[in-house]
C-alpha cells in the first residue's frame, strides 16, 4: 500500500503541544509549552513567531488562517491575525483548555479547565456563557462547523454536546467515556469524536450513532474531511489510520517520527503531525484521494455494464480527476461524491430501452435485428421487417408469433 507523501519537515526544539491547520493545507500553526506560537506557510517556511504567549494549550485557525486563535496557560485567549498582529485577547477565570473557531472568523468558543464555555464575535464581544449540563468538568476540545452554525463540546463529564451559534443546547448525549477529541463536517451534519476508553464514533446531527470503532489501544487524536467522506485517526504516534463514512478502516500509514498530536486540513488532501521532538510535518495523502476516484471509476464502469446511461457521472469523473491531479482536493470530494450519486441513480440508456422486452404478450416485442419494439401480435418488424421471433418464459423454446401456448411445455406464451 502507498504511503502518505512527506511534503515538509519544520525542526524546533521544544515538545509540540498544539496545532491547527488551514483549510486547504496551506498554513499552519505550531505551540509548545516553551517556545510559544510558530506560524508556517507554504512549503513549511517560518513566517513569525511570538514569543510573547507563554504555554500554548490549543490553537484554532479561521479558514485558510485568516485569523489565528491562542490559548494559553495563563487563562487567556489571543486573537490574531495572519501576519501575527494581536487583535484582542481575552482573560478568563481558568486555564482555557481549547478554542476553535468558524471559518469565517466571526465566531469564537472557548472551554476552560473547570467546565466554562465562552463565545466570543470577531471583535472580542462575548456572545454568551455556558456551563455544559450544570458540572465543573473539564471541557477537553471544542469543534464548530465551518459555515459556524454548530458547535460540538466534548467533556470529562463522559458527554458530548451540540450547540447552536447562539449558545442553545441541541442535545447531550452521555458517552462510553471522557470525550477526549471532536470533529465536525462543513454543514454539520456529521460528528466525530474520541473517547478516554479507546473508541471513536460516527454520528449524525440527531445525536444518532452510525457506528463505533474499539481500538485495542488508545488512540491519539482524530479529525474529520470537510465533506465526512472519511476520518483520520492517530492510532499510535507511528501510525495513522482512515476511515471510511461506512466505518471501515480503508488505508494507514507509518510516521518516520513519533508523533503524538495532528490534524487534517478540511479540504482532505494533507494531515500535520506533530513529535515531542519539536518537528511538525506535512504529509500528503493523495494516494488515498486516488484510490476513491478509482472506487468511483469502478462503480460507475459497473452501472455502464448493467445498461445504465453514466454519461453525467463520466464528466463528474473527468472533472474530479482534474481537481485532484490540480491539488484541489475540497473540489476533488464534492465531486467524486456528485459522480457517485450520479452511478446510482443513472437512467437506462437509449440503446437497453429499445432492447427491453416487456415480456412475450406483453405490450411490445424488441426485433433482434434492429432493437425496435414492436406491439404484441406483430409477426414483423416495423423497423426493418425481419421476421419476430422470440422463446417461451417457461422452457426457453423458440416460439412464433401468433401463438398462445408453447408446443413443447404447454405455458401460456
Amino acid at each position: 500500500m502507498a504511503e502518505a507523501r512527506i511534503l515538509w519537515t519544520y525542526r524546533d526544539k521544544s515538545p509540540i503541544t498544539a496545532m491547527a491547520v488551514g483549510s486547504e493545507g496551506e498554513f499552519c500553526a505550531i505551540g509548545s509549552r516553551q517556545s510559544g506560537i510558530t506560524f508556517l506557510g507554504p512549503d513549511g517556511r517560518q513566517l513569525w513567531r511570538m514569543q510573547d504567549i507563554p504555554d500554548i494549550r490549543d490553537i484554532s485557525l479561521a479558514g485558510n488562517a485568516r485569523a489565528v486563535l491562542v490559548a494559553s496557560g495563563d487563562n487567556s485567549i489571543h486573537y490574531l491575525d495572519r501576519r501575527g498582529r494581536e487583535i484582542w485577547h481575552r482573560s478568563i477565570n481558568h486555564a482555557a483548555t481549547s478554542v476553535s473557531v468558524s471559518n469565517r472568523a466571526d465566531l469564537v468558543v472557548v472551554g476552560t479547565r473547570r467546565g466554562n464555555l465562552f463565545a466570543y464575535d470577531r471583535t472580542g464581544k462575548l456572545l454568551w456563557e455556558h456551563q455544559p449540563g450544570g458540572t465543573d468538568f473539564r471541557i477537553n476540545d471544542i469543534a464548530i462547523s465551518a459555515n459556524g452554525h454548530y458547535v460540538v463540546v466534548g467533556t470529562d463529564y463522559m458527554h458530548i454536546y451540540l450547540y447552536d451559534a447562539k449558545g442553545n443546547v441541541l442535545w447531550g448525549i452521555e458517552t462510553t467515556g471522557k470525550v477526549l477529541e471532536a470533529c465536525v463536517s462543513n454543514n454539520g451534519d456529521y460528528i466525530g469524536y474520541m473517547t478516554d476508553d479507546s473508541r471513536i464514533y460516527f454520528v449524525v446531527k440527531n445525536s444518532r450513532v452510525i457506528w463505533e470503532y474499539h481500538f485495542n489501544r488508545q488512540p491519539l487524536w482524530i479529525d474529520m474531511a470537510s465533506t465526512a467522506d472519511f476520518l483520520v485517526v492517530g492510532e499510535t504516534p507511528r501510525k495513522v489510520s482512515v476511515f471510511t463514512k461506512s466505518g471501515r478502516r480503508a488505508w494507514s500509514f507509518e510516521l518516520p517520527d513519533g508523533s503524538p498530536v495532528g490534524r487534517m486540513a478540511r479540504s482532505g488532501g494533507h494531515v500535520l503531525v506533530g513529535s515531542r521532538k519539536g518537528s511538525a510535518t506535512m504529509l500528503g495523502i493523495e494516494a488515498f484521494l486516488g484510490k476513491l476516484l478509482r472506487q468511483s471509476q469502478r462503480q460507475v464502469e459497473r452501472a455502464r455494464g448493467e445498461g445504465l446511461d453514466t454519461n453525467e457521472a463520466d464528466q463528474l469523473l473527468y472533472a474530479a480527476k482534474r481537481a485532484l491531479d490540480d491539488g484541489s482536493h475540497q473540489e476533488f470530494l464534492e465531486t467524486i461524491g456528485k459522480a457517485n450519486a450520479a452511478a446510482q441513480e443513472a437512467p437506462l440508456a437509449r440503446n437497453q430501452e429499445k432492447k427491453t422486452v416487456t415480456g412475450v404478450g406483453g405490450d411490445s416485442n424488441a426485433c433482434g435485428s434492429c432493437g425496435t419494439g414492436n406491439p404484441s401480435g406483430f409477426q414483423f418488424c416495423g423497423g426493418c421487417g425481419q421476421k419476430l421471433s422470440f422463446s417461451c418464459a417457461g422452457c426457453g423454446t423458440p416460439a412464433q408469433p401468433g401463438f398462445k401456448f408453447c408446443g413443447n411445455c404447454g405455458h401460456t406464451l
